[in-house]
């Protein structure tokens, strides 16, 4: 299953965002055995950088994506998805890129919290909490956080 994780989620994993991280860090544990294959935007992580920089230092918040490319894999849009962005309907340019990127990648469902997003998007959105009852309903999987 291919899950295109949006730029809340994003920050969400990164920043330790209560109580929503803790369903994200499962998501990667999912990716880890191989049942999911988390995606982001390349735009995303530019855009959480953006926010993230304002609560630590930059050095920290690069250190901390870098460290997300280790389970989360990067795609792209192409210059036609902006043009179609720009010339849309959609209020959020962001948004219309993200759910771009899900037919580069061919995505089953976004990962989000943007209820906008959740009423727009291309293929089924989901909450990264809904995404773990899914796996554990139609596969009988449940991933817990450990600390080591």
């Amino acid at each position: 299953m291919k899950l295109l994780l949006d730029t809340n989620i994003l920050i969400d994993l990164v920043a330790d965002r209560a109580p929503y991280a803790e369903d994200v860090r499962k998501l990667c544990i999912a990716a880890v055995f191989g049942d999911v294959q988390l995606w982001v935007s390349a735009q995303s992580y530019a855009d959480a950088f953006c926010v993230l920089r304002k609560e630590a230092s930059k050095r920290a918040v690069k250190n901390a994506l870098l460290a997300t490319l280790d389970m989360l894999l990067p795609c792209g849009t192409y210059a036609s998805d902006l043009r179609a962005a720009l010339e849309s309907d959609w209020p959020d340019v962001e948004d219309y890129l993200i759910a771009a990127s899900t037919k580069h990648i061919g995505a089953d469902i976004i990962v989000t919290r943007d209820s906008e997003m959740m009423q727009r998007g291309p293929v089924p959105t989901m909450t990264a909490e809904a995404v773990l009852l899914k796996l554990q309903d139609e596969r009988g999987l449940v991933y817990d956080d450990i600390a080591l």
